[in-house]
């Protein structure tokens, strides 16, 4: 996992509530200058720890019911890692096609 892991989950929840305000467009100016100033790597270490959370939560929620639902079907067939990492990128491929939604539902006023 991540080597940014901050020791202080208080910190941690500081730096993901603000990573999130910041790219929903709510960060206060004087909130973001305040965080780059103390800690500089602020937006790296969040970005990186949602990603690792999304990796995971994508790996137990979806990826796994999805290899559980094909051995239903053939309980003889188990999946290689290569098809696992397939099935695993295809799932995070959706989430990188969102993107574009977070500005059109910001541009709408849509919460």
């Amino acid at each position: 996992m991540t080597t940014h892991d901050p020791a202080d989950p208080d910190l941690l929840r500081i730096f993901v509530d603000n990573w999130a305000a910041l790219h929903a467009g709510t960060l206060e100016k004087d909130q973001q200058a305040l965080l780059d100033r103390e800690h500089p790597h602020w937006q790296c270490t969040a970005a990186t720890l949602i990603a690792e959370g999304l990796l995971a939560y994508v790996t137990v929620e979806m990826v796994e019911p999805d290899l559980a639902h094909d051995r239903g079907a053939n309980p003889h067939d188990t999946p290689t890692p290569q098809e696992y990492a397939a099935r695993l990128g295809a799932h995070m491929m959706d989430f990188v096609d969102y993107r574009g939604d977070l500005v059109r539902v910001r541009r709408s006023g849509e919460p």
